[in-house]
């Protein structure tokens, strides 16, 4: 039987390259922006066309250690993005070891400070940028859109972002468990959160000090016992805060289910990709007379 260290790697995908296989639908980015001097300080666009139009902006999981921008971009994300209009940002950001959480998360924050930036460039409507991570990034996603520290050393707030979809993710309180095995634990959590300050990279402590600022938050998680307790954790947190947040837990507890929520976001009939198709039409409705497509 093989080990826990294997089915991660294997189904989690962690530890291996990042995957560029072009799909059917597969395309390539409009160009590619640097924020920093690091190689992994950098970001690609993917234009759905000309005019303002909303802006959806992708940061991979991969337990803080392992990903890239262009992972899972083979599948349906950019594709469901262009289909409705919007255009599409995915991130990458320097990871542990090299660096820790707080410096990935200030990463994720200058990335999207260049975007801010840049908007009348890009044909990005500033009031309607939403943000979305899955796993490790979903954490991420959260913690920059609690703290106001993380935009606010850009002059901006988590206010100005339109909301934020984090998909599955681990330790929005880090101090609770976010996986039954010891194994998982060691291999996935640990490398990023021992001997750290938990409240400074905790999304639930940030929201509990600072919550009156938040976003609107669509919370999505699998059955797993552990990503769902973290998934209320976060939802009580945003409720006590007085925001706007809505969650949604879908079948499955393996690995593969948890993998499955990014893997087959974009595809028509997908629980997870219809709740959030709804909600953000709901949360950032076109100007009248925007276009689909790109």
């Amino acid at each position: 039987m093989p080990s826990l260290r294997t089915i991660a790697d294997v189904l989690l995908g962690y530890g291996r390259k990042a995957e560029n296989r072009a799909g059917p639908r597969f395309r390539q980015p409009s160009l590619t922006l640097t924020y920093g001097d690091h190689p992994l300080q950098a970001l690609d666009v993917y234009s759905a066309g000309p005019g303002e139009r909303l802006l959806l902006v992708f940061v991979h999981g991969g337990a803080w250690q392992f990903g890239d921008k262009t992972r899972r971009l083979k599948d349906a994300k950019v594709p469901f993005a262009h289909d409705h209009g919007w255009h599409f940002a995915a991130l990458n950001f320097r990871m542990v070891p090299e660096v820790d959480v707080r410096t990935m998360a200030e990463d994720v924050a200058a990335g999207l400070a260049l975007l801010f930036a840049r908007a009348d460039e890009l044909g990005i409507d500033r009031r309607r940028i939403v943000l979305m991570g899955h796993s490790s990034g979903a954490h991420l996603a959260a913690l920059v859109a609690s703290d106001p520290v993380l935009l606010g050393a850009h002059g901006l707030a988590p206010g100005d972002l339109a909301g934020v979809i984090a998909i599955d993710g681990a330790a929005y309180d880090p101090g609770e468990p976010s996986t039954g095995s010891r194994q998982f634990q060691k291999r996935l959590l640990d490398p990023a959160f021992a001997g750290a300050d938990l409240a400074a990279l905790s999304p639930v402590a940030q929201l509990e000090a600072h919550g009156a600022d938040a976003p609107p938050f669509l919370i999505m998680h699998t059955a797993s016992g552990f990503t769902g307790a973290q998934a209320r954790l976060l939802e009580r947190a945003l409720m006590g805060a007085g925001g706007r947040v809505e969650r949604h837990g879908f079948r499955g507890t393996s690995p593969l289910a948890h993998m499955r929520l990014s893997r087959w976001f974009g595809r028509a009939g997908f629980g997870p990709t219809e709740v959030a198709r709804s909600w953000i039409e709901e949360l950032a409705p076109p100007p009248q007379g925007e276009a689909k497509g790109g």
